[in-house]
């Protein structure tokens, strides 16, 4: 008899430890018992507050500057020489209509006429860090063609719409022809530069 109610004894025992167990390893799996609150573990916690790194154009004229970085990386330098400065103007002012979808002017040097430039205005290229130039009244991101680059000091004297409207005299300075398309193409095959002539003015 005493055996028997031994035996139950011990069985119960047993079945309280194993109970305990399973409870105790239940509730620690549910951090219920932990000092502190349940945190994301490190990989969960990079997702969330990682953010996008690099500089990334917020402004069209940020376009445009990274734009000249990389033809500047390129060896534009050397192609501008090939087809002096008013042909580089030209070039350039084309490859930029398209690149940021409105057409830019056109601005002669002074006192050196065909000492030309660029230029966005700044209302319309978006308010940057970048040089402006005040030219009558109006500010503006002026581009060296040759570098290319924005400069923050140009002597200016007129302002054209476009390469296809400088006056008539000074026209054929401009315009690039089947040489020049050819010296374009040269360079673009050399560099892997896709720069945009649909729109050269030849005929």
């Amino acid at each position: 008899m005493e055996a028997r109610v031994s035996g139950k004894m011990k069985k119960s025992a047993i079945e309280v430890v194993v109970a305990i167990l399973v409870l105790t390893a239940t509730v620690s799996m549910s951090g219920c018992i932990q000092d502190k609150p349940a945190t994301a573990a490190p990989d969960d916690q990079k997702l969330v507050t990682s953010a996008p790194t690099g500089n990334i154009p917020v402004t069209t004229i940020e376009k445009v500057s990274n734009e000249l970085d990389i033809l500047n990386s390129k060896g534009w330098n050397r192609l501008a020489v090939q087809l002096n400065r008013p042909r580089t103007t030209t070039l350039l002012w084309y490859h930029l209509k398209k690149t940021i979808g409105f057409e830019p002017k056109i601005v002669f040097g002074n006192p050196n006429k065909l000492n030309t430039s660029i230029a966005i205005p700044v209302k319309q290229g978006g308010n940057s860090t970048l040089p402006k130039i005040r030219i009558k009244g109006v500010d503006y991101y002026i581009i060296d063609p040759m570098t290319p680059s924005i400069i923050n000091e140009f002597n200016y004297g007129y302002m054209y719409d476009d390469p296809g409207s400088v006056a008539p005299g000074f026209f054929n300075d401009f315009r690039l022809n089947t040489g020049d398309i050819g010296i374009v193409e040269q360079w673009m095959k050399e560099t892997g530069v896709n720069v945009y002539d649909t729109d050269f003015p030849i005929k």
